[in-house]
C-alpha cells in the first residue's frame, strides 16, 4: 500500500543532508513504509532495528561499526539507511548526532518512532538543524483507494471556494465510497482495514489499548494510577467533538486538575489522541481556552456523527502537517466557539490567519447557520462537508455543500 508521506518525504530541495524523523502511532506503517523505502532502492542490508539485540551489541562492541558497514560495503553514495526504534536506547541521541555528523555525506538516514521520538522532537537539543521531522497519520482516503491524482499540493484552491468545488467536481464519488466506508468501519490503522473483519478489529482495540497503557506509558511515565489513565481513555469517546472540561473530567475520575491534565499530554504524546485549540481572534466573545480532543483511531467512537467528525479531524490534521512540511507555511487545525454558542468545527490556519472553515456532517441538512456567520466575519469560505451527500451545491457568500468523498479526495 503506497503512503502520500512518500510523496514528498524524500524531496532533495528540502531534506539534502538532512536526517529525517518520521513520527507517528504505532501500527501506522512507519517500519513497514521504512523497508518499502529501502527495498525501492534496490539496497539491502541497511535496515537497523534497536529492539533487535544484536544491533545493539553490535554497537556496543564498536561504536563505528555503522560507519564500517558503509565503508566496507558501498561504494555509491549516499546509501539510504533506516534506523528503527532507537528512541528506545538510552543513547539515542547522541548516537544519532555521531553517526550523522560522521558519516552525512555518506548517508541518507531515516528514523522512524512514536511517543519518545516524537516527544524529544518537540523540546529540541543537540540534533537541532540536523534533521527534519514529518509525521504518519492513519490512512487517507487516497491511499485507501490508492489515487493521488486529486489530492491537493497546495492550499490555495481552499482559500478559493468557486475554484475548489470546480476542482471537486472531478472527483468520482462513487469508486471512493465504498473505500470511505471501510475507512469509518475500521479505522485508519493498515492492519485492520486491510483484513475488514469485526473480529480481529475488535481484538486488534483491545491489544492496541494494552500495548498503549501498560508498555508505552510505563517507558514514558512515571505513571502509578494505571487504572485511573484507563478509565480516562474509556471516558473521552463521549468528550469527542465539544469543548474539553478538565473540571468535568475531574469530577469522574476524582482526580486533581493537574494529574488530569499530564495524563492527557502523556495520551498525546502516545499518539492516541489529539486536540486542537480555538481561534478567537476577530470574533467577539470567542471561547479562547477550552480545546477539542479527538482520537486517531476513530473507529472507537460508536456514535456514527461523532465517528465522521473524529475522521474528517484526522484528515485535515494531515493535511495541515503536509503542507507545513513541505514548505508552504505554518499549518494548523483550530475550531470556533463563542459565547452566544455558534460553532464552526474546523478553521483552517495558516500562518496565523484564517483559510476556510469546515463543518462536519453525517447527512444532509440545511447549510449552517454558525458556519454562515463566522464566514462572514472572517471573509473566507465555508465548506459543509457532508458523509451521505451525492453533489456539490454552492450557496451565497462562499458556502458550500460538498461530499465527503469529494473533498477527502482533496484534503489526502
Amino acid at each position: 500500500m503506497e503512503r502520500l508521506v512518500s510523496k514528498y518525504i524524500f524531496d532533495p530541495e528540502i531534506n539534502a543532508g538532512k536526517m529525517i524523523f518520521l513520527t507517528g502511532p504505532r501500527q501506522v506503517g512507519k517500519t513497514t513504509f521504512a523497508k518499502n523505502w529501502l527495498a525501492s532502492t534496490g539496497i539491502e542490508g541497511t535496515y537497523f532495528n534497536w529492539d533487535d539485540p544484536a544491533v545493539r551489541s553490535e554497537y556496543t562492541r564498536n561504536p563505528l561499526y555503522f560507519r564500517n558497514i558503509l565503508n566496507e560495503k558501498f561504494k555509491n553514495e549516499p546509501v539510504p539507511m533506516v534506523f528503527d526504534e532507537i528512541h528506545k536506547h538510552k543513547n539515542w541521541k547522541n548516537i544519532l548526532k555521531g553517526v550523522y555528523d560522521i558519516n552525512k555525506e555518506k548517508v541518507r538516514l531515516l528514523v522512524t518512532g512514536s511517543a519518545r521520538l516524537g516527544l524529544y522532537r518537540k523540546s529540541g537539543d543537540s540534533l537541532l538543524g540536523r534533521y527534519f521531522s514529518y509525521q504518519m497519520s492513519p490512512l487517507g482516503l487516497p491511499e485507501a483507494v490508492n489515487d493521488f491524482s486529486f489530492v491537493l499540493k497546495e492550499d490555495h484552491l481552499l482559500s478559493k471556494g468557486e475554484s475548489l468545488v470546480k476542482y471537486a467536481r472531478k472527483v468520482d464519488g462513487k469508486i471512493a465510497k465504498e473505500a470511505l466506508e471501510k475507512l469509518l468501519t475500521f479505522g485508519g490503522f493498515p492492519e485492520p482495514f486491510l483484513k475488514a473483519s469485526t473480529r480481529f478489529h475488535h481484538r486488534w482495540q483491545q491489544e492496541y489499548k494494552i500495548l498503549l497503557t501498560k508498555e508505552d506509558v510505563r517507558d514514558l511515565s512515571r505513571v502509578a494510577d494505571i487504572k485511573g489513565l484507563e478509565h480516562l481513555i474509556d471516558i473521552l469517546p463521549m468528550k469527542v467533538g465539544s469543548p474539553l472540561s478538565i473540571n468535568s473530567l475531574r469530577e469522574d475520575l476524582g482526580c486533581h486538575h493537574s494529574t488530569i491534565v499530564n495524563w492527557i499530554e502523556i495520551l498525546k504524546e502516545l499518539y492516541l489522541v489529539f486536540t486542537i485549540r480555538p481561534w478567537h481572534r476577530n470574533i467577539l466573545r470567542s471561547i479562547k481556552k477550552e480545546t477539542k480532543l479527538f482520537f486517531f483511531d476513530w473507529s472507537i467512537l460508536s456514535d456514527p456523527g461523532k465517528r465522521f467528525e473524529n475522521l474528517l479531524a484526522v484528515s485535515l490534521l494531515r493535511m495541515a502537517a503536509r503542507f507545513t512540511e513541505t514548505g508552504l507555511g505554518v499549518f494548523e487545525v483550530m475550531y470556533i466557539r463563542d459565547k452566544e454558542k455558534r460553532e464552526a468545527d474546523f478553521v483552517l490556519i495558516k500562518d496565523n490567519r484564517p483559510v476556510a472553515l469546515l463543518e462536519a456532517k453525517d447527512s444532509d441538512s440545511a447549510i449552517s447557520t454558525s458556519g454562515r456567520y463566522f464566514n462572514r466575519r472572517l471573509g473566507i469560505p465555508f465548506y459543509q462537508v457532508i458523509h451521505h451527500f451525492e453533489k456539490i451545491e454552492e450557496y451565497p457568500g462562499n458556502c458550500f455543500k460538498i461530499p465527503a468523498t469529494s473533498f477527502l479526495m482533496l484534503s489526502g
